[in-house]
């Protein structure tokens, strides 16, 4: 089962990945995909109070930014967002979020530094929130404990 749910968690994050580069657009019936499989994932494998924490804090800070940037950050992030915290719960979702924030913001500067990209241009988040919510499913354990032991 646990092969099944991942694979499912992978494939739903490879067409976010793809659908919001090419159409700038995060499809609700794939997020909804993958919210389901999250419960699912979460019954089995997960913390019910770790899958609400998780949700609830990256589905608030992504409404704040959503909210300040006055829509310059597409709702289907923000929707995205709380499905990835279902399945990452709190200590992974906020890896996930940092990490999408750290790489998108990177390449952010780099398109904008090398002109590829303008300020006026929509630059896809999506793609940095799910590659960033891979890493944190799999590997976020070991990257969180080697953050923590930098400060033992």
């Amino acid at each position: 089962m646990y092969e099944v749910l991942i694979l499912i968690f992978t494939l739903a994050l490879a067409i976010h990945i793809y659908t919001d580069f090419k159409e700038q657009l995060l499809y609700d019936k794939v997020s909804a995909v993958l919210f389901g499989a999250g419960i699912l994932y979460t019954y089995y494998f997960g913390n019910w109070w770790e899958a609400f924490l998780g949700s609830l804090s990256c589905v608030g800070i992504m409404l704040f930014i959503y909210w300040v940037s006055r829509g310059g950050m597409g709702f289907g992030d923000v929707k995205l967002a709380f499905v990835l915290g279902v399945w990452l719960g709190l200590e992974q979702g906020l890896l996930c979020l940092l990490l999408a924030f750290i790489a998108g913001g990177s390449i952010g500067v780099l398109l904008l530094l090398t002109g590829v990209k303008s300020r006026k241009d929509a630059i896809p988040f999506g793609p940095y929130l799910c590659v960033s919510a891979w890493v944190s499913l799999i590997f976020g354990q070991k990257l969180l404990l080697w953050y923590w032991q930098l400060w033992s």
